[in-house]
């Protein structure tokens, strides 16, 4: 074996321990894949096979053919919206991997990170997601009145559902006592004043519910090949907004009984005024979501600047084509901005793609299919589709300005190592194989992609298959010296260089 029992125990509990980090915070499964696998052959072993589901993650190792198997398993915890520890874990891989940490130092801090105090307490986050569904009031043309519903019905809504969290209630559940509340918000907006839209004040808390759904990565892995997570991811969405509609709809009963007007009300027109609150309410919404997920406070801003500026190009862009497409080119532009940021400000992209899409939202739409429903069925369906339609224009946008960013990334990156794991269909190691990255044959073909070495063991560390579809790309390799002996093994004196 490359190393002795206790370092690869030790190895393992590192990448594992990062592995469920990544995913337990909404990275996709190409992410956790590849991170895992840099850990673990930056440490010297090859041959190494991980598999990456909703909420497990396993590694497996063969030292040869006639060694047994070591294979470890780690479950998931329940799914959080905390993008400070997301940015630990990413933190602790980079140092792994650069050197800059040593083994032990790299598992006491990737042991530490569940167990720090949250970022922002309870409080904060409530009036994060208050800020939240205030400012996507106030993208839809809200009044006052409208605005302090909304933002008191989202904050109460999220403070309920951190309640139920705590005493291990389902989300399902949390999500259909938020559709209630939020009509019972519209209800009581009617009740005072009939001449304002109290239908925005449900759009407005939709958004908030729905915008923390793994839609993104949920696509992110079906269009890359992870279909096993990307099922459960988009089941898991799935239930959740089942429970909305089925929160919502009862609260269309308690509207029908007080007499109240919750209906829809026309769209926010076109206009210089109405792009300068599409700006205003795209930072408060990006403001409010990043405080409410624990971003950290130097990305703040960051995170408000992305969605501010997703809105506003979905909102001129709608003028002009189909809301679909309006939604899915703000959505290809979040993504190559949210790469590109990720990169530059060493920072996790999932925290600027989220941001990013919460303007995109069709909330309204929603909405509308739910009222549909119980007037007239084939328009509410209609409605809902349409609704599906744009979600999925919103998620493939993302992942295609992520796709691209994430190939370009590689020749105009300083440093040496990529923060967050490019998006990649499924690989793994190459068992015992090195890229000589001085070989004057590399140096020689124009365009070759640029192989992230490892300061530790002088090795590649996790490829894409497809890197080796070239065979010419293959002469390249070849097996390190330190790891065999005479019989073809590694002797276990011998230590990497």
């Amino acid at each position: 074996m490359p190393t002795d029992s206790a370092r690869l125990h030790a190895v393992f509990d590192l990448a594992m321990r990062i592995g469920e980090g990544l995913l337990t915070n909404g990275a996709a499964a190409s992410e956790v894949t590849a991170t895992v696998l840099r850990v673990t052959s930056s440490s010297g072993l090859r041959n190494v096979s991980v598999q990456v589901t909703f909420n497990e993650v396993t590694i497996s190792y063969l030292a040869d053919e006639s060694a047994t198997p070591f294979t470890r398993v780690r479950s998931a915890s329940a799914r959080v919206q905390d993008f400070a520890r997301l940015a630990a874990f990413e933190d602790i891989s980079h140092g792994y991997l650069s050197g800059d940490l040593p083994l032990d130092e790299a598992r006491r801090r990737a042991a530490s990170v569940p167990q720090q105090s949250p970022l922002y307490r309870i409080p904060l986050v409530v009036g994060g997601f208050a800020v939240m569904g205030g400012a996507a009031a106030l993208f839809f043309g809200a009044g006052s009145l409208v605005v302090v519903a909304a933002t008191l019905s989202a904050g109460l809504l999220i403070a309920i559902s951190e309640l139920l969290a705590r005493w291990n209630i389902p989300p399902f559940y949390s999500q259909v006592l938020g559709g209630f509340i939020a009509v019972g918000g519209a209800v009581s907006v009617a009740l005072i004043d009939e001449s304002v839209s109290p239908s925005i004040v449900v759009v407005s808390c939709i958004i908030v519910q729905l915008a923390g759904l793994s839609s993104i990565s949920a696509v992110q892995d079906a269009v890359t090949g992870w279909y096993v997570t990307a099922a459960g991811r988009m089941l898991e969405a799935l239930m959740l907004t089942v429970g909305l509609v089925v929160g919502v709809r009862g609260g269309l009963l308690l509207a029908d009984v007080s007499g109240a007007d919750i209906s829809v009300s026309a769209a926010i027109p076109l206009n210089l005024t109405t792009v300068v609150v599409v700006i205003i309410s795209g930072l408060g919404m990006g403001l409010g979501y990043g405080v409410g997920t624990q971003v950290p406070i130097r990305l703040l801003w960051v995170g408000a600047l992305v969605a501010a500026g997703s809105g506003t190009i979905a909102h001129l862009l709608t003028g002009v084509v189909d809301r679909t497409v309006a939604v899915g080119v703000a959505g290809f532009l979040t993504g190559l901005a949210a790469t590109a940021l990720a990169d530059r400000l060493r920072a996790p992209s999932l925290a600027f793609v989220m941001a990013g899409v919460i303007p995109l939202v069709p909330g309204s739409r929603i909405y509308r299919g739910l009222l549909g429903l119980g007037d007239e069925l084939s328009l509410g369906v209609a409605e809902l589709l349409g609704a599906a339609e744009i979600a999925v224009s919103i998620a493939a946008g993302v992942v295609l300005g992520q796709l691209l960013a994430s190939r370009f990334m590689p020749y105009v990156r300083r440093q040496g190592i990529a923060y967050t794991p490019a998006i990649s269909s499924p690989f793994t190691t190459l068992r015992r194989r090195r890229l000589s990255l001085g070989s004057r044959r590399m140096r020689r073909r124009r365009g070759a992609p640029v192989i992230e070495p490892s300061t530790m063991t002088g090795e590649m560390t996790a490829l894409s298959s497809a890197m080796f579809e070239d065979p010419s790309f293959l002469e390249d390799l070849e097996p390190p010296s330190f790891l065999e002996d005479g019989a073809g093994r590694r002797s276990d004196h011998e230590e990497p260089s």
